[in-house]
């Protein structure tokens, strides 16, 4: 596997019960089909990332997060904020000020 490619094959075969995931299914539905449930985030710390516990894991926070080599689950709409306040193209993907952060 490829460097920053791994959760491909997460999101292929383990999040779907160790099955293969079909071509161009979305995840939840690939889920249902193999009778797994839904990845619900758990832990501590998801408060200060702005998570819910028990929130349902989307295909797009996994790929920010492991495809994308740690970036916030919830990355695209922090970007999309702070270029909506005015924050230029080359720093939106700096590190949001603390009053950005929420």
């Amino acid at each position: 596997m490829r460097d920053g490619q791994t959760y491909c094959y997460y999101l292929r075969e383990t999040v779907v019960g160790d099955g293969r995931r079909p071509a161009r299914t979305p995840l939840r539905a690939a889920q249902e089909q193999a009778g797994v449930p839904a990845g619900r985030w758990l832990g501590h710390g998801l408060a200060a990332l702005g998570l819910t516990p028990g929130e349902e894991v989307t295909e797009a926070q996994l790929r920010n997060l492991f495809g994308e080599r740690g970036r916030h689950p919830y990355a695209d709409r922090i970007e999309a904020d702070r270029l909506a306040k005015g924050v230029s193209r080359r720093r939106r993907r700096s590190r949001p000020a603390p009053s950005d952060a929420g």
